[in-house]
Parts: C-alpha cells; structure tokens; sequence
C-alpha cells in the first residue's frame, strides 16, 4: 500500500528521526574496519575525530576506554576507530549539569590534576560541584600562576588545583581494571564521579593499546561516595 506524501511528515514525527534513520541504515554499506587515527593537528578533539571517521563519539570513548571525551588529545597521540554501525552514540558519555551541585566534594582526595582543555567549569561538571566553589577553594597560589578568573577560562595543564572537601565524608578506594567504557559508566555504576576517578589516576587518560595486544590499566576507584552526618562543614 503507497504512502501518501502528506503523510510522511506524521509518520516521522511518530516514528522520531533515530528510527527513521536506523530503518534507512544499510549495514552491509558500513565500514567494519577498525584503525588508528593518529592525531597530527593540535587541538583536533575527539569530537573532530568523530566526525572525521563517521562514527560516534561515546563509541569511540568507549572503545578507547577514555576517562573524559571533552580531553583534548595531544599530537602524536593514535586513537583506535571502532566498526561503524547504524546508530552512531554521540550522547550517552556526555556529562549533563546536575540540578543540584555540591560545593564540596564527598571523600577525596583533595587534589585535582588539571588535563589539556580543563576549565572550572569542566571541572565542577566531573565533580558535580558548582565552578564558583573550586575556585573559591583553590589556593590563590595556583589561580595566581594560571591568571584564570573566569569559570569558561582555560587553566593551564599539568597544574594541581585544590578542591574543597565536605567534612565529615568518605568513599571507598580500591584496585579496578578498566575494561570497557568510559569514566562516566564507572561513577554512575559506583556510585561516584568523573572527576573523582580522574583524580585517583591523574596520568591516566586513554588506552587504544589494551585493545591491540597490550594489557588493561589498572586505575583506582572510588565506591560510594557519601556524607557520615547530616551537619557538614566545608574543609578548603
């Protein structure tokens, strides 16, 4: 039976873009191959590389094992491109504001190591903390050094900030090797943050190498982060 074409625009709006697009997808014309892409352009994000390759930016963190896909890469750096499938993921590790951040961080560790690209605001997004209150915190000695005032500011890499801590809190540390996924997968299922594993492994950024003969890293993790009373007080 035809469809008429005035009702294509209902059926699209039934059906949502996502299924459309997933019917129209040919899996045979998809490209299997997996690669590395060598980053020879500074500045090229993962997002860039994404759009490059046709594939999806979670897929390519998650294949990667990234701690954070908004991590500028550096060039020389090789980034291991998944098969392409029919419904690229270009949301799902995407950290998304809480509407209820904390001004001070549950458990530790105290110490943040800035990574290439990081902003207060970045920052407070991976601890769920608000950026006024890590720059509150932060030692004048360190906003002094970077000249930051601005939450949108870029920082200065290979810095360590220090983050204000809620007394009394605590979280479970212990060994985790990491898999599969990206950090964002791992503080949802321990109930943690990005920026708080980020913090317990702070050299750690990405492994295309675990899937190409070499071994799994090993990070810490941090397990259920909570507060120990209802009266906290802030420790800077």
């Amino acid at each position: 039976m035809a469809v008429k074409r005035g009702l294509l625009p209902i059926l699209a709006a039934l059906l949502g873009s996502a299924s459309l697009a997933s019917a129209a997808c040919d899996p045979s014309s998809l490209d299997n191959s997996t690669f590395l892409y060598n980053v020879t352009v500074d500045g090229t994000t993962i997002f860039d590389i994404a759009n490059a390759t046709g594939r999806g930016v979670c897929d390519i963190g998650r294949q990667n094992i990234m701690a954070n896909v908004t991590i500028v890469p550096n060039v020389g750096e090789s980034i291991l491109i998944p098969a392409q499938t029919c419904e690229p993921d270009n949301e799902s590790c995407i950290l998304k504001p809480d509407p209820n951040p904390r001004n001070c961080l549950l458990g530790g560790p105290r110490l943040y190591y800035t990574v290439r690209g990081d902003t207060f605001d970045k920052i407070a997004l991976r601890l769920n903390m608000t950026a006024e209150s890590i720059m509150i915190g932060t030692t004048p000695g360190n906003r002094t050094s970077t000249g930051v005032t601005n939450s949108s500011q870029e920082l200065q890499a290979g810095s360590f900030l220090k983050i204000p801590q809620c007394e009394p809190s605590q979280c479970i540390m212990q060994p985790y090797s990491f898999k599969w996924g990206v950090y964002k997968d791992l503080a949802e299922k321990f109930g943690t943050t990005v920026g708080q594993i980020m913090m317990l492994s702070p050299t750690y950024n990405y492994s295309s190498k675990a899937f190409l003969g070499g071994s799994f890293p090993p990070i810490t993790m941090a397990i259920n982060c909570t507060v120990l009373s209802d009266n906290t007080t802030v420790l800077e």
